[in-house]
């Protein structure tokens, strides 16, 4: 008689959910913050205790089999229901306790999350937070899958299931080499873009596909060969003269060092919307409101140039 299927555990369950979001067993691995024989062997013990082969694995690529799909999606739903159960349990411990497993984009992390951090240890000492900075799409994998509570990004996220709360405004300033024509110059028109040499992020970068949307609306060209994956990388390509880029006025004050400086544009400039994204239906949905109008006031006290956003 065949042995009945045992219950896969949870580390089964989540390196199945981040190897199916990956394909690939090295990122699904650096995603959960272990090794890749782990993730390796969970999957392995899965398949042993289901019975079942999920994944097809070759030199070359990793697939789900028609099992994995549909054990996926279940996982995904076994994954959200033991977060929502943790989280109605700190929420009845208390509101503003406990951890808040915090998602962050790369070009708000540096120049936002110290501030961030301290207003909520003053607000709300009780709270726990965890950082992980990813681009938005994994952010929003993470956050759908439960193994992630609130978001710091861009808005519109373009999530499903998810709830968006406006935090501030801020305008694109223009970084250019120190020695530019345009250097220090204010009221740009945004066409100027048409002549540049603009520098972008690679691919997923929510910034990057903000700029591209600038160049289309103004006829530019976006064909330059350079990518970076930080801010940091493309103002050092700026200071070499390579070109220019765009930058959330947050990150001037970090990015604009020895050898750079900004253009402003005329008003209304092109800019971003950053806020907070929650899934929807979470119990914790009224301590994250909280903790946006915390932030926007905090924000209304400081020197930040950034323009606080009520909610619409």
């Amino acid at each position: 008689m065949d042995e009945r299927p045992r219950p896969p555990s949870v580390a089964q369950l989540k390196a199945l959910v981040a190897l199916a979001d990956t394909l690939n067993f090295r990122e699904a691995a650096a995603r959960l913050a272990v090794s890749q024989p782990a993730v390796s062997a969970a999957v392995a013990g899965l398949e042993a205790n289901l019975g079942v082969p999920v994944v097809e694995r070759s030199t070359r690529r990793v697939a789900l089999t028609a099992a994995g799909n549909a054990v996926v999606a279940h996982a995904r739903d076994v994954l959200l229901s033991l977060d929502k159960l943790v989280s109605a349990a700190e929420h009845d411990r208390g509101p503003f306790s406990g951890p808040l497993r915090l998602g962050v984009i790369p070009t708000v992390a540096p120049y936002m999350l110290p501030f961030v951090l301290r207003t909520l240890a003053r607000r709300f000492p009780s709270l726990r937070p965890d950082v992980k900075e990813d681009q938005t799409a994994h952010l929003l994998d993470q956050l759908g899958s439960g193994d992630l509570d609130l978001l710091l990004l861009a808005l519109p996220s373009g999530g499903s299931g998810v709830s968006e709360i406006p935090l501030y405004d801020e305008d694109f300033v223009l970084l250019v080499a120190e020695n530019d024509p345009l250097a220090g110059k204010s009221r740009v028109d945004p066409t100027v873009l048409r002549r540049l040499r603009l520098l972008l992020l690679e691919e997923g970068h929510c910034l990057r596909d903000q700029a591209l949307d600038l160049c289309r609306q103004v006829g530019a060209a976006t064909d330059h060969p350079a990518r970076a994956t930080s801010l940091t990388t493309l103002s050092r390509l700026v200071a070499a003269n390579l070109g220019t880029t765009l930058l959330p006025a947050s990150a001037t004050s970090v990015e604009v060092r020895r050898g750079l400086a900004t253009a402003t544009f005329r008003p209304p400039a092109p800019g971003r919307r950053i806020g907070l994204v929650y899934r929807e239906g979470t119990s914790r949905a009224g301590e994250y409101e909280q903790i946006a109008d915390r932030l926007r006031s905090a924000l209304r006290a400081t020197s930040l140039p950034v323009r606080p956003r009520e909610g619409e």
